[in-house]
Order: structure tokens, then sequence, then C-alpha cells
């Protein structure tokens, strides 16, 4: 927990001291227009301050989780979350900052976030968390490694995400415009939306998997296995019919703007085409990082986003003239489909030689 703990805290200022020195850069690269990036850049750079107190946040949660404290935790981003919610207005209309008072709304509820973690983290729960002394780095290192490789799965997951976003962007700005843009951002915020229930569902599921597959208890991994994939396929059926039915609804949470609806509506029916294949993704990544199948976890990311996704964000419009609509957004199903069912199967044929 205290290496943890270290780790980021020297990752987060690290990240900020970079993202404040190449901001610009970062920002034309993930497809900011010049119009775009008069709002983006002031933005990220009031955003950026708060990068120790997000990290701090959302990486220490886990171990209130760890220690039994399952309300705390869910307290703990709760009071981040109403926060936002009441600043957000407050800061950007209430004071009249825009733009700037969203980020500034956003790093004082991070801040809130993560003071509270810390301070239940050092007062209440039974393991006590501080920095790393500099005599126990070196004693401290095996710990380190191992979190960073355990981690990598996730890690590589989160990047080649951001991989995707760059290359759609790029394409969207070069053939489709800011308007394309907007629409991909909406699309990207409600698939956020709709997967987060899912990203709980296999948090939830996977310490299980662990403690079951180290106790050699093969019937209660299966199991596992079996509920946790009935529970997202029940979640995804339910959601993907919302958002094929009443994509109206899910896209006016986000955008209110009439021209960008028709297009939109259009965009999220194709990008969530076969969304239900993700599901088998889903499974069986949860499975190789409980099992701590790491290659497996790693190489099941990159080939979906990487090897799939990617080719084909830039093939279907440039070599096969199927203009933004047909190119961008029709990779996304046809991954899903190609890669969902390979993981699936790939773990299905590691479980039959592992238990």
């Amino acid at each position: 927990m205290n290496t943890s703990f270290s780790m980021l805290c020297i990752c987060g200022v690290t990240l900020m001291v970079i993202g404040m020195l190449f901001a610009s850069p970062i920002l034309v690269l993930f497809g900011a227009s010049e119009e775009g990036l008069s709002y983006a850049y002031p933005y990220m750079m009031i955003y950026l301050i708060g990068t120790v107190p997000s990290m701090i946040a959302i990486g220490m949660n886990p171990f209130i989780n760890a220690q039994g404290y399952a309300t705390s935790g869910m307290l703990s981003v709760t009071i981040g979350a109403v926060a936002n919610l009441i600043l957000d207005p407050l800061f950007i209309f209430g004071l009249n900052l825009g733009i700037k008072g969203a980020a500034i709304a956003t790093i004082i509820s991070q801040t809130l976030s993560a003071a509270y973690v810390f301070y239940f983290l050092r007062k209440k729960a039974e393991l006590k968390v501080r920095v790393l002394s500099k005599g126990e780095w070196k004693a401290c290192r095996d710990d380190a490694k191992n979190i960073v490789s355990l981690g990598s799965a996730g890690f590589i997951m989160q990047l080649t995400n951001s991989l995707v976003t760059i290359c759609c962007n790029s394409v969207l700005s070069g053939i489709g415009g800011d308007v394309y843009i907007s629409v991909m951002t909406i699309v990207s915020s409600v698939r956020q939306m709709v997967e987060t229930p899912i990203y709980a569902i296999n948090e939830g599921t996977s310490p299980i998997l662990s403690y079951n597959y180290g106790a050699q208890r093969p019937k209660k991994v299966k199991k596992a296995i079996c509920v946790l994939t009935c529970m997202i396929l029940i979640y995804t059926a339910i959601a993907w019919s919302v958002i094929i039915f009443e994509p109206e609804f899910l896209i006016g949470i986000f955008s209110t703007d009439s021209e960008l609806l028709a297009d939109c509506v259009e965009a999220l029916k194709l990008y969530f085409a076969a969304f239900i294949f993700m599901d088998l993704q889903y499974v069986g990544q949860t499975v190789f990082k409980s099992l701590n199948k790491k290659k497996q976890a790693i190489f099941f990311s990159l080939l979906r986003k990487v090897f799939i996704v990617v080719p084909l964000t830039y093939l279907f419009p440039y070599a096969f003239h199927m203009g933004t609509k047909g190119g961008v957004f029709l990779a996304e199903p046809i991954s899903n489909v190609i890669g969902g069912s390979l993981c699936f199967i790939t773990m299905l044929v590691m479980l039959k030689r592992s238990i």
C-alpha cells in the first residue's frame, strides 16, 4: 500500500509537469482544431494541477475496499461527484468563469475525494498509509515490480483506448471536421456511461476469481465466471436496447444541438451495432487479469484496439472510400466481433488447461 501511494505521488507529479510542458502538442495530437484549442488549452492547464489528488483518489480507493470498508470506498467517490455537480454550475455560470470554471470545479472535487481517502487511510483503517522513506525503496523494489507487472494489462488497455481516440480524431478532423469530432466525443461519452456498470461488475468479480483460483477451488472459479457472464450479458442487453431504440435520449444527456442529433443517432447505432460481442472481451480480460495471465490480457487488448480498430479506421475512409460514417464508426463493431470472440474462446481453452 505504501509503495503504491509513493508511486502514485511520483507519477502524478511527473505527468503534471510533462502535461504542462507539452499541453499544446498533446491536444493537437488528440485532434483539437485551432478553435477547439482555445477551450481545451486553458482547461487542461488548470486540470493538470489536480493530477496528484486525482491519482490518489482513484489509486488508493481500492485499499479502502480491500480492508473491508466498501461503503467508505464508495463514499470517497460520491464526495467528488456531488461536489463537482454543485461546483460546476457555480463556477461556470455563477462566477462567469466558463471553461476555466469547469476545470477549477473538477480539481477541487478531486482534492476533496483525495483528502477523504488519505484521512481514512491515515486515521480509520487498520493499515495506515504513508510515503516510503528513502531507505525503504530498495526493500520495496519487488513490491513495485509486482505492482507494475500486475497493472500492466490495465495500463495497456487504457493506453490503447487513448491511441484509438487519437487515430479516430485525426481521421475525423481530416474528412469530417469539428462536427464529427463532436459526434465522436458524444459517442465516447455514451460508451463511458454505459460501460461504467460493466467495469464495476468486473472489479467486483476479480477478487473472487483470484482468491478461489489461489485456494484451488475450480468449481467456485467456474461458478464466478458463469455469474459474471450472465450479469454482463443481461445488463448489456438492456443498455443495448436503449441505445438502439432510444438513442436521442442518451445523446440529449450530453448535447441539445439539433444539428448534431441526426449525425449522432446514426453514428451511435453503427458504433454499438455489435456491442453484445464486447461482453466476451470483458469476461475474457477479467478472467485473464484475475488469474494472473498477463500476457493473454495484454495481447487481446492490443489485438482489438491496435491491430484491428486502428488499421480499419484508416483503411475504410481512405482506401475503400467509405466516408466518415461507414468508415470510422464501422471499425468498432467489426473489432468487437473478431476480438471479443477470439478472446472468449482462448479464455475457455485456457480454463480447461489451468483448472
